[in-house]
């Protein structure tokens, strides 16, 4: 029998204002491609991993974002994407680069802080300084990431 995806944020947490949700539950059958940037399945059933929930594909399934061992603001850690269908890993995908503070950006018809773009889909976020604020999205087949200057000079 398939294991199902069933992943849910500790409470009171809120990824578009949070740079640090954790997420507890099952990664169904994702358990080896996260393994491969230090997140264990065991770890994330009992005490949770770093996590962003949103629907980055627009089918109306819940995939997840999740950042690899070590995540904290100080370092970049690879970050992996669990895409869902019915409950299923329907695929895992590496975002393009490493991230240090991920968040969830959700679709707003006008630009972003720091002219990051207009978007109908959820993405991710990586706020920084200078020129190192990155936006992640999904354009249906894999992620684009594009860099916005953070600061007015």
């Amino acid at each position: 029998m398939p294991r199902t995806v069933s992943l849910a944020y500790q409470p009171g947490c809120d990824p578009v204002t949070e740079w640090k949700c954790l997420c507890v539950g099952s990664v169904g059958s994702a358990a080896e491609a996260l393994r491969e940037v230090g997140i264990d399945a065991q770890a994330v059933r009992t005490s949770g991993t770093p996590c962003i929930q949103g629907d980055f594909d627009r089918d109306g399934e819940p995939d997840y974002a999740l950042q690899g061992a070590g995540y904290s603001c100080n370092q970049s850690v690879p970050v992996r994407v669990l895409f869902t269908k019915g409950g299923l890993v329907r695929e895992v995908q590496a975002l393009p680069r490493e991230v240090s503070c991920l968040q969830l950006y959700r679709p707003s018809k006008k630009r972003g802080r720091h002219g990051v773009p207009a978007t109908n889909r959820d993405a991710l976020v990586d706020w920084g300084e200078g020129n190192a604020t990155w936006f992640y999205r999904y354009d249906g087949k894999r992620w684009q990431a594009t860099s916005h200057r953070s600061e007015s000079r």
